[in-house]
């Protein structure tokens, strides 16, 4: 007689074990990972555990666990990240990968972002006959002629969201892409990102810096940021960059030395996220460099605190510029500059473009809303036909 799963969704994101850890462990360290997209595999787990189900976190293991949300959420610990090793050490990686999912012993099985843990996924529930659900974390998740990715890969990738019983995105850009990237009966469903309540007060009239904080990788244009401060030397820029495996180290050599040069740039390592939403409470902007992005967590906190958000090429379903919640460049330096400027010496035009921001998350955003929506799709997930 089969036995039934012992969970009914299990949530792939190893990373996101950072949102799980006991702080005071750390003291003055700051463990690596935890970023936005891992954050919100964190508020999904939670969301579902407290409408009723029972659903496990994959995640690498941490140094000491804080106590659990709520009781039928549990960790799956997964073992390290096997590194760069050639061929042997991808092997190595892929049987760490499966017998984590094996582990979790789930229903339907859920991963975030793209890349080849989803190709590891299809296979995994293609031979134990479970569902399979891929949520998007960028739009780069659909672009299948990138230079950094070899072709048989992204056939493989394709395949495996093929087999989906779902693709989750976070912005109509995202649908329309991976709608005409897949087959038309792949499923394509629009749900928004979770944003945590706030109880930040009105922004301050005289804030301390803008700031800038993402992964340091080249396609979120880094230097673009440092650009900017030297362009106003009149105003204060915080960067919170955090350096990864995928970090180059020339860009990292180059940021550094650029920093020194710059008085009124102040570079900081990774950080709690803690210690992040502080700055950004006393912030004149959150300014994005990026060249692409899915919906940026970023975006939804600062919003949520009433800081505007200022883009150089990347608009989310133009919200910035329809929602008018910041000012967006459109690629465009001279407006990049004034857009800084203006907000720089503009309290009330903050104060305006914060509140606009405030009332838009608290309606899409919520985490009761969002969780719903969840659960609707994955029930219909666990229901329904898979894609042929």
């Amino acid at each position: 007689m089969q036995v039934a799963p012992r969970n009914d969704i299990a949530i792939y994101a190893p990373f996101a074990f950072v949102f799980y850890e006991d702080r005071a462990t750390y003291g003055d360290r700051v463990p690596p990972g935890g970023g936005g997209a891992e954050l919100q595999t964190r508020l999904l787990a939670e969301a579902l555990a407290r409408k009723g189900l029972r659903v496990a976190h994959i995640v690498y293991p941490g140094e000491r666990q804080g106590e659990m949300p709520v009781a039928s959420l549990q960790l799956v610990e997964r073992k390290r990240w096997a590194g760069r090793r050639g061929l042997w050490g991808k092997l190595v990686e892929a049987l760490r990968v499966w017998r984590s999912l094996a582990d979790a012993d789930a229903r339907l099985y859920l991963f975030r972002g793209g890349g080849a843990h989803v190709i590891i996924g299809a296979a995994f529930c293609l031979l134990h006959r479970r569902r399979l659900v891929v949520s998007a974390s960028n739009d780069l998740d659909f672009i299948f002629d990138r230079p950094d990715r070899r072709r048989w890969g992204q056939a493989l990738y394709r395949a495996a969201l093929r087999r989906s019983e779902c693709v989750v995105v976070q912005t109509t850009q995202q649908r329309d892409l991976a709608r005409k990237a897949l087959r038309a009966g792949t499923r394509v469903e629009l749900i928004p990102s979770f944003a945590e309540p706030t109880n930040a007060s009105t922004p301050v009239r005289e804030p301390e810096a803008f700031l800038w904080a993402a992964r340091l990788v080249d396609y979120k244009l880094p230097m673009r940021y440092v650009e900017l401060a030297r362009a106003l030397p009149e105003a204060r820029f915080r960067m919170v960059a955090r350096w990864t495996s995928e970090t180059p180290a020339a860009l990292l050599e180059q940021l550094t030395d650029a920093a020194k040069e710059t008085p009124n740039l102040e570079l900081v390592p990774h950080q709690w996220r803690e210690q992040v939403l502080e700055w950004l409470d006393r912030s004149a902007a959150l300014v994005v460099t990026s060249q692409y992005e899915g919906m940026p967590n970023v975006f939804l906190e600062a919003w949520a605190r009433g800081v505007p958000v200022i883009s150089l090429h990347f608009d989310p379903d133009r919200l910035i510029v329809d929602k008018e919640m910041g000012l967006f460049a459109a690629g465009s330096w001279k407006e990049f500059v004034a857009a800084a400027r203006k907000l720089w010496t503009e309290p009330e035009l903050r104060r305006q473009i914060g509140e606009r921001g405030r009332v838009y998350v608290a309606g899409v955003h919520s985490p009761e809303a969002v969780g719903e929506r969840w659960m609707v799709t994955l029930r219909e997930a666990l229901g329904g036909q898979r894609n042929r």
